[in-house]
């Protein structure tokens, strides 16, 4: 009997060809916005030690079919796009409130969320903890080029702040039980 021969009864997902895993990385990241410097900034935060500029050769060589996806590569990529399609069925009808300067916001599971234009038809994103200049703020990395793509982007960045919140507590957590 071949050793993948009952993979399908048990569930396994069959080896993909590389082309394949090629293809669904780049759909992957074409859904999830994202640009080859956005997923190396992920991985860095996800705790990616390798310099930053190898991240991203790395991500480019992927994309360009030079060297095979990796099985973790797919994997977090799988990941990210489970996540961003669970926040969007939830969030999918979020409300946008246009305020008197022209920027928008909203809130995301008590989180705020605030999109300001910028020159030339960009957007920035900002969100916090709370409606205070006091409450925790993640820092986000670039401007967006539409208001759709950081109405997209705005979803994923709260989940990303939760996190990271959510370490920054653990951390305190332990420090101040230690003797």
């Amino acid at each position: 009997m071949d050793s993948g021969e009952n993979d399908g009864v048990l569930g396994l997902i069959p080896p993909r060809p590389p082309e394949r895993r090629r293809q669904e990385f780049i759909d992957g990241l074409a859904e999830l916005q994202l640009r080859p410097w956005d997923l190396a900034a992920k991985l860095e935060r996800f705790g990616d030690d390798r310099p930053f500029k190898a991240i991203i050769r790395s991500i480019d060589r992927m994309m360009s079919g030079e060297t095979k996806v990796s099985p973790e590569m797919s994997v977090i990529v799988e990941m990210l796009l489970r996540q961003h399609r669970r926040l969007t069925k939830r969030h999918g009808g979020l409300d946008w409130t246009l305020t008197e300067h022209g920027s928008y916001q909203a809130e995301v599971d008590g989180w705020y969320v605030y999109l300001s234009p910028q020159t030339r038809g960009r957007w920035i994103l900002g969100c916090s903890s709370g409606p205070s200049r006091q409450d925790y703020s993640p820092p986000f990395g670039r401007w967006l080029d539409s208001l759709a793509e950081a109405k997209h982007k705005a979803l994923v960045e709260v989940e990303e702040g939760m996190n990271e919140y959510a370490a920054i507590e653990h951390e305190n957590e332990v420090m101040q039980s230690a003797p």
